[in-house]
């Protein structure tokens, strides 16, 4: 058994008591992250999605973005936007672009959750698709950003 194999062995016995109750789940997130494949959880609220991938991100020490989604998330709230004061005193660099949760998550390697994706607007899930896809993201005036190792979307969404 791999070091990789035998961690997340460890990890989905370890989760049994924190989650109760899902352990197929459990398995399959491991799994995914194991082999770097995105998860759509779809369960009825209160049903515990988000509270085992919190324990699935805390038990691997993985670091978690959080984003909740409804009509308001725009493109520019997931991907990030300029600073218009900084653009101001630098013009449009790097320096001057606050990362959203999905660059931030790319460049971290880290997780990116979606809550309720169902409910994320078709131009803001285009570019999640992109991201997950490609691996990487195209912002105007800043140039492609491509994921670190690790990064992985796990979304979750109600019947």
């Amino acid at each position: 058994m791999s070091d990789e194999t035998s961690r997340h062995a460890h990890v989905s016995t370890a989760l049994g008591g924190a989650v109760v109750g899902r352990q197929r789940e459990s398995d399959v997130v491991l799994a995914a992250l194991a082999t770097r494949r995105h998860v759509l959880l779809e369960g009825p609220p209160g049903t515990g999605k988000s509270t085992l991938l919190r324990a699935v991100a805390a038990e691997l020490g993985r670091p978690i973005f959080l984003v909740e989604g409804n009509a308001e998330l725009t493109p520019a709230r997931l991907v990030g936007s300029f600073d218009p004061a900084q653009v101001l005193v630098t013009g449009y660099s790097a320096d001057a672009f606050v990362d959203g949760p999905l660059l931030a998550a790319m460049r971290a390697g880290s997780l990116l959750y979606v809550e309720e994706i169902n409910r994320v607007p078709e131009e803001t899930l285009n570019v999640l698709i992109t991201a997950m896809s490609e691996r990487e993201a195209n912002v105007p005036r800043l140039g492609r950003i491509s994921a670190t190792t690790g990064f992985t979307v796990i979304a979750a969404m109600n019947p």
